[in-house]
């Protein structure tokens, strides 16, 4: 029996999906096709991404998923490993495709790009997983969200409006989102497209962008979430950061 398989990714966000549309049976084969949308169960292998697995004949097979900031890192432990190498390969194309263009075309960032592949339904079989996914009580959780909100509120009155640094406040964002809808779980991709948005970003201040690239580092993994609570809480006023700036550049 094989799977039709849909993929998308979208540029913009940065996202990538996929879907089983139909089961096919095989040659020969005359048993029905399972209905997979009568007992589909969906689970959180990290903070940035969701699965639906369906049992057929008795094991637990992949119809859907979405992966949030699918570049930083393609592969995810918990999906088949067939999963990884297609968004992967979507990705370079949608990446080929933008810079084949000679025209920075600004419809071309809202596309979907798509495949459709007729897997064998093996190639979707849920893997093994021999470590549980680590969850943050949810005081950490929301600790860290807090953390962060506290810090971006903060960052804003350093920058103001700063077109620049905009990008860097908006992956900050993003970040204190996925973490507090996470359920405890690791916002490791979110994490790093925020550690690279910050890295890329000219910000005013170098005392609070180096503060705040220590804090993301530490928000990776939950194991060090209280260190970068205790960062943010502990950052020094605007005022404060502006007097280490001054002392930095006569540095």
């Amino acid at each position: 029996m094989k799977a039709r398989l849909i993929l998308k990714y979208r540029v913009l966000s940065d996202t990538a999906l996929g879907f089983v549309e139909e089961m096919i049976p095989g040659d020969g084969d005359t048993a029905p096709t399972p209905d997979i949308s009568s007992s589909i169960v969906r689970d959180r292998l990290d903070a940035d991404t969701t699965v639906e697995w369906a049992p057929i004949e008795g094991v637990d097979v992949l119809v859907g998923f979405q992966q949030l900031h699918a570049s930083v890192r393609p592969r995810v432990e918990g999906l088949p490993g067939l999963i990884g190498v297609l968004v992967t390969e979507l990705i370079l194309n949608a990446k080929d495709d933008q810079s084949s263009s000679e025209v920075v075309d600004p419809v071309a960032i809202l596309r979907s790009f798509e495949m459709r592949h007729d897997v064998d339904v093996a190639m979707l079989l849920r893997p093994t997983v021999v470590n549980e996914p680590r969850r943050a009580s949810r005081a950490t959780t929301k600790g860290a969200e807090a953390a962060l909100h506290h810090l971006i509120d903060r960052a804003e009155i350093i920058e103001g409006e700063e077109p620049l640094s905009r990008r860097a406040l908006s992956a900050l964002r993003d970040l204190a989102a996925s973490i507090g809808d996470g359920d405890g779980l690791s916002s490791e991709r979110t994490a790093e497209a925020a550690f690279q948005a910050i890295s890329n970003s000219p910000m005013r201040s170098r005392v609070n962008k180096d503060m705040l690239l220590r804090v993301v580092d530490d928000l990776r993994d939950q194991r060090t979430w209280h260190r970068a609570i205790e960062s943010a809480m502990a950052a020094p006023d605007p005022e404060v950061r502006s007097e280490l700036d001054a002392a930095n550049d006569d540095d």
